[in-house]
């Protein structure tokens, strides 16, 4: 674990911190978060709505330096709940400090804390760095994903 640095469940005085890195990862994902969009999912992880959670990891002389955003899931086949690991972002100054896999590794205490039988997340194929660190610390699946759309 990094011994500068401090992981913390948000808190009102860190959106602007976490803003600028969800914007950052917005785009990293070919996604444009706005600010209606942010304060949203800001107020969801304040208050758990969605039962959604997140662990910032802070540096004292930069402040938000990255995030992962968590929530439980029913595992329907087995009758328990895993966690689902949303989204995982490291400032671009911040990489290749082990944030990343340290933020795993809290996202895993906490499933552990809440009973929930594993951490289930996606990245992109071209994601070559991040697949790197998944493949050294969890199991690759073969599930695939789809998306389908609906209008609202």
């Amino acid at each position: 674990m990094n011994a500068d640095l401090t992981y913390l469940a948000p808190r009102a005085e860190l959106y602007a911190g976490w803003r600028r890195l969800y914007g950052a990862y917005g785009a990293s994902v070919g996604d444009s978060i706005d600010d209606e969009i942010a304060r949203k999912v800001w107020s969801w992880l304040l208050h758990g709505t969605h039962r959604l959670g997140a662990v910032l990891a802070l540096r004292p002389d930069a402040g938000v330096v990255a995030f992962a955003h968590y929530r439980p899931f029913p595992r329907t086949l087995h009758g328990n709940e895993a966690c689902y690991l949303d989204d995982l972002y490291v400032d671009a100054p911040h990489r290749g400090q082990g944030i990343a896999m340290d933020l795993v590794r809290r996202v895993r205490e906490i499933s552990t804390q809440s009973g929930w039988t594993e951490v289930r997340w996606v990245t992109a194929a071209q994601n070559v760095r991040a697949r790197r660190i998944y493949e050294r610390i969890a199991a690759r699946s073969d599930l695939i994903t789809y998306r389908l759309a609906v209008s609202a």
